[in-house]
């Protein structure tokens, strides 16, 4: 499979200034109360690497799995694969898990916006390979008309405070994906929370199928 370089793409729609503050997350709070005291977890965390963050996991991780898969997708174009076809070959290339390898926590921050729909389900449907039945997705989907054109940068203070901070003053159009979407794109996993934020985020707790793996 060839990859090539991905042109520029999309429209600019307004420059916004960059933000950084802190946000009470009810949804991470709900994915620390789901974890045992007697137990070691296997998360992924699909963001840039975080220092803090990793120091954080340290408290109930036993491996840590770091993918800056945005900045990955966006180094890379998809000329062999037509539109409508599957992209799930383009994720087993990107993302190249061991037979066996089991996610227990997935980070997935804002990533899913900047995701078309074909890119969005293919994803979904490669991590369910590899999540462990009952395995925790935390995700923050947006519900405003437009986002900062990159993800943002998200740093855990504690068990339930998030520190975001922008990574772009540029702007572009939202997908805006609702529930009805989210069902379609993420057919093994069932939204076990959402909390509508002031910032124009709703903040998502997934849990995937315990069928999900088997199609590894």
């Amino acid at each position: 499979m060839k990859w090539f370089r991905r042109s520029s793409g999309g429209t600019d729609l307004e420059v916004a200034q960059p933000e950084s503050f802190n946000h009470t997350s009810l949804a991470l709070n709900a994915l620390i109360q789901r974890l045992r005291d007697d137990r070691r977890y296997h998360v992924l965390d699909l963001g840039p690497a975080n220092g803090v963050n990793v120091d954080y996991y340290s408290q109930f991780a036993a491996k840590i799995y770091i993918e800056d898969l945005h900045r990955t997708l966006s180094s890379f174009d998809y000329l062999s694969v037509q539109e409508g076809d599957s992209l799930d070959p383009v994720f087993r290339y990107l993302l190249p898990y061991q037979r066996g390898t089991r996610f227990d926590i997935v980070f997935g921050w804002d990533l899913f916006n900047y995701l078309a729909p074909r890119e969005f389900l293919s994803l979904s449907r490669h991590l369910a390979r590899f999540c462990a039945p009952g395995a925790l997705v935390f995700a923050l989907i947006s519900t405003r008309d437009s986002i900062p054109d990159q993800p943002g940068r998200y740093t855990i203070v504690d068990d339930q405070t998030l520190r975001y901070g922008g990574a772009s003053t540029i702007l572009r159009k939202s997908p805006r994906y609702e529930e009805t979407a989210l069902a379609r794109l993420m057919p093994d996993y069932r939204a076990a929370h959402s909390f509508l934020l002031r910032n124009g985020f709703k903040e998502y707790l997934f849990v995937c199928g315990h069928n999900a793996a088997k199609r590894q």
